[in-house]
């Protein structure tokens, strides 16, 4: 995985947890130990209902007949399976680590009972991430990991552990292929600001740069034969399979369709490609994790493109070169879609096409808090423990916020919204210009400039909200658990395509707040109607969004911020 300068890097040490083999229930707890620096916080005396937690499966695929067959699960944040050359083993990462789990002819673990699978030696490597892989001769194992005060870098090791030595010295690098002499390694390195495709020799020396297209080229892999390197580009604005000679010449589309398209991996025998692929709500240089995604295969030939399976994954299911060694089979990494209870589904009450029901009574969920600085904000906090973790990111070079969120809703009772925010005092005043890069997403999802009382779910709240079909209000929860009531709206309506994007900002002047809309780039305007709610200072003021969809992610961009 990549870190582009508008996306947060996931090659972060993971959640810790048990490496048995064994069933996860539905209502396992938040593991908030994925935040490094998290607190979870809750309203004082109420009672908590835990977000459940991931279960994570390590499966195969066999190509010809779909048949999946779970090797391994685990509440583990385990991601990326090589299989071994020789088919004995499996390889994947967890928490820093690289581990080795030997299997059967049936894909079942070749271990006894009750045994852990075997932590290898990495020696100064030991905060690999998701791109690691085995040499064509099956004796070495590249793997990218990051030192202290450094980032991604790449290392060869011998395939049964040992002292790592260090190929790269730049950084950040990430790998992601042998050559088939194995004398060369590929992979996708961040240099002045832009990702692009490089090689390296495997002994070391000077890199040689493949790409340099503008926007992120990731995941080369060596076709088998060694003819072609394979890898996926946005250079034609969504992100789509390339290939090109191995000195970087005749850079040429394999696939090009509607879907977000990443990580080429060529079987041994070269007849087939697999690739995973995002939805449309899914940012063209981001490859998320929790969200629906396809696993498709190819004839190297050309051909058609066929749907292998459907899963909840994405970052980490299929990182790396996944073959068996006869080209029968595909291994990668699945999680258990959390189950959202019924009244906060948009669909219920039935037969209501839309319109949610008040959370249970009592009903909370606690907020997981990140306190690391965000550009303007001091930190930021799944507000209400949505059922799949948010994310926020900030490009220095763009100015832009991404903030990616599943929730139930920021309504009624309680709130469910990633929300990046800054402790002020007195008056102020907070703007944004807002975009929804979906445009087919949930009508109700909304991005909005937030004053709260504190973090828990049920906190007195003032907010500026831009609903998906172009509502926009301001609202307020008077009181610490009471409902949210609208104080007026302006209605955006419709928007042609290169329409600019919505700009909203919220006023504080003592106890009284006020929603000043632009629609297209005219002089900001205050709408009639204000809201009155007396926050206690220090308060918590800043950006927020919620899909409205309980388990189903998705992104707003907040660009030109300005807090004063």
């Amino acid at each position: 995985m990549k870190t582009p300068p508008t996306t947060i890097s996931h090659h972060l040490a993971q959640s810790a947890g048990s490496l048995l083999l064994h069933t996860i229930t539905a209502t396992s707890a938040l593991v908030s130990a994925l935040y490094a620096d998290a607190q979870q916080s809750v309203p004082p005396g109420a009672g908590t209902n835990a977000s459940p937690g991931f279960e994570y499966s390590l499966e195969t695929i066999h190509v010809d007949t779909g048949e999946r067959t779970v090797v391994y699960r685990t509440r583990d944040h385990i991601e990326a399976p090589n299989w071994s050359r020789d088919g004995k083993y499996l390889i994947y990462n967890f928490k820093g680590g690289i581990y080795k789990l030997p299997v059967t002819a049936n894909d079942k673990p070749a271990v006894p009972p009750g045994a852990k699978p075997q932590l290898l030696e990495t020696g100064a490597a030991n905060k690999c991430n998701n791109d690691h892989g085995i040499s064509f001769d099956g004796k070495q194992l590249a793997v990218s990991s990051r030192l202290d005060g450094k980032k991604s870098q790449i290392y060869v090791l011998p395939i049964d552990g040992g002292e790592a030595r260090l190929v790269t010295p730049l950084s950040p690098s990430y790998w992601h292929g042998w050559s088939p002499d194995d004398k060369t390694l590929t992979y996708c390195a961040e240099r002045n600001g832009n990702f692009d495709v490089y090689t390296i020799p495997t002994a070391g020396g000077e890199e040689k740069r493949l790409t340099t297209n503008p926007g992120l080229d990731d995941g080369p892999e060596y076709s088998p034969d060694g003819r072609y390197i394979y890898f996926n580009s946005e250079r034609a604005g969504t992100m789509q399979i390339w290939r090109m000679k191995p000195d970087g010449s005749a850079q040429e589309p394999v696939v090009a369709d509607e879907y977000r398209n990443w990580f080429p991996h060529l079987s041994p025998d070269g007849q087939w490609m697999v690739f995973i692929s995002f939805g449309k709500d899914v940012i063209p240089d981001e490859h998320p994790e929790n969200r629906d995604v396809m696993l498709r295969l190819m004839p190297t030939g050309g051909g058609k493109v066929r749907e292998l399976a459907r899963l909840f994954g994405g970052q980490g299911t299929l990182n790396v070169p996944s073959w068996s060694p006869d080209s029968k089979k595909v291994a990668f990494v699945s999680v258990t879609k959390p189950i959202p209870p019924d009244w906060s589904l948009p669909s219920m009450p039935k037969p209501n096409p839309h319109k949610q029901v008040p959370p249970p009574e009592g009903f909370h969920r606690p907020t997981v808090t990140i306190n690391k600085p965000l550009g303007i904000f001091e930190g930021q906090a799944d507000v209400g423990g949505p059922l799949l973790p948010g994310n926020a990111n900030f490009s220095p070079t763009t100015g832009q916020y991404r903030l990616t969120s599943a929730g139930y809703n920021i309504w009624y009772q309680r709130d469910e919204l990633r929300y990046a925010w800054k402790q002020m005092s007195g008056d102020a005043s907070l703007s944004a210009s807002i975009t929804f890069p979906d445009r087919q997403g949930y009508y109700d999802r909304k991005a909005v400039l937030m004053f709260r009382q504190d973090l828990s779910d049920d906190s007195k709240t003032v907010m500026v909200a831009l609903h998906g079909a172009g509502l926009i209000h301001l609202a307020k929860r008077s009181e610490k658990g009471a409902k949210i009531l609208e104080t007026c709206r302006v209605q955006a309506g419709e928007r042609a395509s290169d329409a600019p994007p919505i700009r909203l900002s919220i006023t504080k002047r003592c106890d009284t707040f006020t929603l000043l809309v632009s629609l297209n780039s005219e002089p900001m305007r205050a709408v009639e109607g204000t809201a009155d709610l007396r926050l206690e200072g220090p308060y918590y003021v800043g950006i927020g969004f919620c899909s409205h969809l309980p388990v189903t992610s998705d992104t707003a961009v907040l660009s030109d911020v300005e807090l004063k």
